[in-house]
């Protein structure tokens, strides 16, 4: 009986602990590409961050210092919440499919923690249909249709 007890209570102790550390959109933030050069280093940081794909080393506390230097801008998206839900209804795996043209990542969406760490990073290319997720774990990609990204390039602008 006892142990009985002790495991419904640490049961309980859990969720309660992992529900606290829940993600909701007041720890998601939108960065959105404003000037756009044309890069010739395909090496530098600038470039990986806007056309390449990103590592999971990119997950820093001065990613988003990084954003503004490379001419992304932090937007007050009013649709913020549906962008939020949106993306958080997809699910995460390996598309089948390559894209044609180079990716330019012009949306970029942050997930931070309770303690304002971020804990992954979307990058959305809605041109030709491509995206990334970065987490410290792995890399994945958002399995999209092209009406996600339809519905998704509606929101973000």
């Amino acid at each position: 009986m006892y142990s009985k007890n002790l495991i419904i209570l640490l049961s309980i102790f859990f969720c309660s602990y992992f529900s606290s550390q829940k993600i909701n959109d007041e720890n998601f933030v939108i960065y959105k590409l404003k000037s756009e050069k044309k890069l010739h280093q395909t090496k530098g940081l600038k470039y990986q961050t806007i056309h390449g794909n990103s590592k999971s080393e990119r997950l820093h506390n001065n990613f988003e210092k990084d954003l503004v230097r490379f001419g992304y801008i932090k937007v007050d998206n009013q649709k913020k919440h549906q962008v939020f839900e949106k993306i958080n209804s997809l699910k995460e795996g390996k598309n089948n499919y390559e894209t044609a043209c180079l990716q330019t990542y012009r949306d970029i969406l942050i997930y931070k923690d309770q303690n304002n760490k971020i804990s992954k990073i979307i990058k959305i290319c809605t041109s030709c249909y491509s995206n990334q997720i970065i987490t410290p774990e792995n890399n994945s990609e958002l399995l999209m249709n092209f009406t996600d990204y339809d519905s998704l390039q509606e929101l973000l602008n």
